[in-house]
C-alpha cells in the first residue's frame, strides 16, 4: 500500500486543500471571537451525483442553498453553475469522499491536525463544522473503524441539520451540537427539539430581528458561527443571502435581475409568528 502524504493525496484529489479555516465572512466573525474553525464545503443536494444526495430533507432548501452565495454567486453568475471553479472544486471533494473514503480522510485529518496546531499557537479555541454546504453523518466519516468523533474527542464539532435522528449523536458524543433548521414546513419538528433544550436556525428575509418567534427567544446568529455557544430552547436568527438562483434572465433588460424568493422557508417580516420590540 502506498503511504499516504498531503501533497499527493492532494494530486489525487485535484485541489489544493480540501477544508479550511476563514473560508467565509462567518468563520471570521468567530475567528475575530477568539475561535479559529476548519469548515469542509462539499457540494450540496444531487450536485455531485445526480441519483445520490448530500443533504436529505433538501426539498424545500435546495434551490435556495448557500452553495450558490457568496464568492460562488459571483462565479456562477459569471461562468455558468456547471462552470463555477467552485461548483468543480466541491464536486471533485464529494467525489472522493464516496470513492476513496481512506484517502479523504487521511487528508481530513491531517488538515484539521494542522488547523488545531494554528490555533493552539494562536491561543484561540478551536471547532470544526463538516457541513458547511452538506448535510451528511459524522458517523460516515469513519477511519480505520472510528469516526472523526472518536478520533478527536476533545474537539467541539457542530453543525446545522434537517435531520431529526441526528440529535441522537449529540447524546452519544459530548464533543457535538447540532442546530436544527427549519424549513418553511418542519415546524412540529422544530417545536419539538426546542422544546427538548435544542436550538433551531431560521432564515428571515428583514434584516430587522425579531425578540421572539413562535414563542421562543431569538438570538441573532449572523455575529459568528459557533451555534454551541447558543442558549437552549433559542431561534437563531440567520438573514436570507441572496444566491444566483434568486437572479432570473428579464428579456427587456437582456439581463439578469434578483427576484425575491417566494417560499416560507425564508420567512418574511409580517409573519404573525415574528415578535419585534
Amino acid at each position: 500500500m502506498e503511504k499516504f502524504t498531503y501533497s499527493k493525496g492532494l494530486q489525487k484529489l485535484g485541489c489544493d486543500y480540501l477544508g479550511g479555516v476563514r473560508h467565509s465572512a462567518k468563520m471570521n466573525y468567530s475567528y475575530n471571537k477568539g475561535t479559529l474553525t476548519y469548515c469542509l464545503y462539499l457540494a450540496p443536494s444531487t450536485m455531485a451525483y445526480g441519483n445520490r444526495t448530500t443533504c436529505p430533507n433538501d426539498k424545500y432548501c435546495k434551490d435556495f442553498c448557500l452553495n450558490g452565495a457568496g464568492r460562488n454567486k459571483g462565479d456562477i453568475l459569471k461562468n455558468s453553475f456547471e462552470k463555477s471553479k467552485i461548483n468543480i472544486s466541491r464536486i471533485k471533494k464529494t467525489k472522493l469522499f464516496y470513492e476513496n473514503r481512506d484517502l479523504f480522510m487521511q487528508i481530513l485529518i491531517h488538515e484539521i491536525k494542522k488547523a488545531q496546531r494554528q490555533a493552539e499557537a494562536k491561543n484561540m479555541e478551536f471547532s470544526v463544522r463538516l457541513n458547511g454546504t452538506s448535510d451528511i453523518s459524522l458517523l460516515a466519516f469513519k477511519y480505520q473503524g472510528k469516526s472523526i468523533l472518536d478520533i478527536f474527542p476533545n474537539v467541539q464539532f457542530y453543525d446545522y441539520t434537517k435531520v431529526c435522528s441526528r440529535f441522537n449523536l449529540c447524546n452519544d458524543y459530548k464533543n457535538y451540537d447540532l442546530t436544527l433548521s427549519y424549513n418553511g414546513h418542519n415546524w412540529d419538528e422544530c417545536k419539538e427539539v426546542l422544546d427538548n433544550g435544542g436550538k433551531v436556525a431560521v432564515v428571515f428575509a428583514s434584516e430587522n430581528i425579531p425578540i421572539s418567534f413562535g414563542g421562543y427567544k431569538v438570538e441573532n446568529g449572523n455575529e459568528d458561527d459557533m451555534r454551541y455557544l447558543n442558549s437552549p430552547k433559542s431561534i437563531i436568527y440567520l438573514h436570507y443571502h441572496r444566491t444566483a438562483n434568486d437572479y432570473k434572465y428579464n428579456p427587456l433588460t437582456k439581463r439578469r435581475e434578483y427576484v425575491e424568493p417566494n417560499t416560507p422557508f425564508v420567512v418574511k417580516e409580517s409573519d404573525k409568528r415574528c415578535v419585534y420590540k
